[in-house]
């Protein structure tokens, strides 16, 4: 006799989800053996979709409050086929909080692409010069000027980053809250090394024999920063490049620096050291970053500058060493940050006059 757990949708409707053996044969037909194998939470959240349901639907149906869910013990999920998968998308929500919201690489790209390919091909827009992407006035049958799309000669290979945490059977004894604060800081760290990998893409190109490294423009005066600088930078990028740097990207120590710019005897930004608050660049907070040196400021404009090309999405699965017998929870995602245009940022390099 089969066993059904019974779920209401947000429709008001009943599904069956089977349970125990049938629950992995049924998930493993429509999302495919390994991911359930594996307790896939990318594959089971698709899953659940697909019959119009949550995972919020099935902590209800299972008898427990979502929001009271932290206090019930990790083994009560890990150690059951039919709630492991739930158990790694209560997981992946907590990774996916810290690396999603703890850190700002969202800020700096302008925007994902997804790709079926772990190599993707690198297309860009040529035209014959400059001019050639202005509108301009076309006389009566004359050809009108085109850019092309054309495949580059290089090829962008994505990358497979994510963190794990492993399970003893004494561990498993932890309730969910305590395993969240655990996600939370695993999460964050992931988000934090996920942006310097982003930085270090606007700062240096993506490509190794540098047909995207970015431009770079000197000061007045080596070693000198002045207002008057950060000023002739981003007009140079708006008038000599065709872009509006909307972020500067720059280090604690450049930071403060600009914050602590004076005229005279007097702090020129008084109000924001009072205040406790960085001196706003390009009209923005400046976007701080150990991944850049001192002595650089690096200008972006972040509708342009960077896309990110998404392989596979953020997911967790389980895996037990047959060695060890200890069980882990693995959040990996496949993705890769590449320069769009080149001419959407503009390193300022401080120690060098123009």
């Amino acid at each position: 006799m089969k066993n059904f757990l019974q779920v209401k949708n947000r429709a008001n409707k009943t599904i069956q989800l089977p349970q125990g053996d049938e629950f992995k044969r049924d998930f493993a037909e429509k999302q495919g053996s390994k991911a359930a194998n594996s307790a896939s939470s990318y594959h089971y959240k698709r899953y659940l979709a697909e019959q119009g349901l949550t995972t919020k639907d099935v902590i209800r149906a299972l008898g427990y409050d979502p929001s009271e869910i932290g206090r019930i013990q990790t083994r009560e999920l890990l150690e059951n086929d039919g709630t492991k998968p739930l158990f790694n998308a209560i997981v992946e929500s907590g990774l996916r909080q810290g690396w999603e919201r703890g850190s700002n690489w969202q800020a700096l790209v302008a925007s994902s692409v997804n790709s079926d390919q772990l190599s993707q091909q690198y297309y860009y827009l040529d035209a014959d010069d400059e001019d050639d992407y202005e509108l301009r006035d076309v006389g009566q049958g004359a050809p009108i000027p085109v850019g092309t799309i054309k495949l580059g000669d290089n090829s962008i290979k994505m990358h497979k980053r994510g963190r794990g945490i492993e399970w003893t059977d004494e561990a498993k004894r932890a309730n969910i809250d305590m395993v969240r604060l655990w996600l939370g800081k695993l999460g964050r760290q992931l988000g934090r090394q996920y942006e310097n990998v982003a930085v270090r893409r606007l700062l240096n190109g993506y490509f190794a024999d540098g047909s995207d490294s970015a431009r770079n423009l000197g000061v007045a005066t080596a070693g000198d920063l002045t207002l008057a600088d950060l000023f002739y930078g981003s007009a140079f990028m708006e008038q000599e490049m065709g872009f509006s740097p909307k972020v500067a990207i720059m280090n604690l120590e450049t930071a403060y620096r600009i914050t602590t710019l004076r005229d005279g005897d007097a702090y020129i930004y008084r109000n924001e050291i009072q205040n406790g608050q960085f001196a706003d660049v390009v009209n923005s907070p400046p976007f701080i970053s150990s991944q850049v040196p001192d002595n650089r400021i690096v200008l972006v404009d972040t509708d342009y500058a960077l896309v990110r090309y998404e392989g596979k999405a953020f997911g967790v699965e389980s895996e037990r060493s047959a060695k060890t017998q200890v069980e882990g929870s693995y959040g990996t995602e496949i993705s890769e940050f590449v320069t769009f245009e080149k001419d959407a940022r503009l390193i300022l390099t401080l120690d060098t006059a123009r």
